[in-house]
């Protein structure tokens, strides 16, 4: 399915059914990085996987290709999809720039927000080496036969090392996908996680269940940085991957969907119906 929305053609999928879960993907990827983990979770919940701004499917016309891709762009993005399949209230697993955005979400839409569930990412801003790095991956992605670089990059970086070393399909699946994104929206999404803004003092206003999980070979957002999380929103819980990088959901579908289906389960009583109190419909 698919929804125009400010220069912008933004595909979603769902599947399974029961109460709403939407699952946002980290960059460069697209939707297919959570199936593993939606076909494990779909006999008790409706899965909506969306193709955030400028990823797979979801393409950019060319008079926004070049503006930054904000946070608060995907999270209207995201209020737009649910809008349309007319989903009131959901809870929401994010990982890297699916996390970011879920801040965002949540200072704008927190009425519709049932739970939240960030997957390796961390709360804080970019820092000033940071900000620099990603200067330094746009100028070189511009050059002939950059952008395969930077995509080559990102998969031996954001895949963890046990899960390149004993599962070499998955860094083949994450590199997969990471051709779908042109090097427009490359440009773009970089330049909108340089401007995020700092979210932990969101977090002290955060008012429904939240799980953190974290990747220990994780190093973009790190384990300390994740277990603020739990530091600054009460209740919260924290899971560690010890073998993961920023990638878990990939790497390890059945434990992520396992710590996701306990959490949920305490959220709320799901039902296979569509018609429990997290849903929607």
């Amino acid at each position: 399915m698919q929804i125009e929305r400010d220069g912008s053609r933004l595909f979603f999928t769902t599947l399974g059914a029961g109460t709403d879960v939407v699952l946002l993907h980290p960059t460069p990827t697209h939707h297919a990085f959570w199936l593993p983990v939606a076909h494990l979770l779909a006999d008790r919940y409706r899965l909506t996987l969306i193709d955030l701004r400028g990823h797979g499917k979801s393409l950019i016309d060319a008079e926004h290709a070049a503006a930054p891709i904000a946070m608060e762009t995907l999270a209207e993005d995201v209020h737009a999809v649910l809008y349309t399949l007319e989903i009131k209230r959901a809870a929401f697993v994010g990982c890297s720039i699916g996390s970011y955005l879920l801040y965002e979400y949540w200072r704008r839409f927190s009425q519709e927000v049932a739970a939240l569930v960030f997957t390796c990412g961390k709360p804080q801003p970019d820092t000033a080496v940071n900000r620099e790095r990603r200067e330094e991956w746009m100028h070189s992605a511009q050059r002939p036969g950059g952008l395969g670089n930077f995509f080559d990059l990102m998969a031996d970086t954001l895949v963890g090392p046990t899960a390149r070393q004993r599962q070499p399909a998955v860094r083949t699946a994450a590199r997969t996908m990471m051709d779908a994104m042109p090097l427009s929206a490359m440009l773009a999404v970089q330049q909108g996680l340089a401007l995020r803004p700092d979210s932990v003092p969101t977090l002290k206003t955060i008012r429904v269940p939240v799980c953190a999980i974290a990747g220990g070979e994780d190093q973009s957002s790190t384990p300390p940085e994740m277990r603020v999380i739990t530091e600054q929103v009460p209740g919260a819980e924290f899971h560690l991957l010890e073998d993961a990088g920023h990638y878990a959901p990939l790497e390890q579908p059945e434990t992520v969907a396992a710590i996701v289906r306990e959490f949920l389960d305490r959220c709320y009583s799901p039902t296979s119906t569509g018609t429990s109190a997290g849903s929607g419909h």
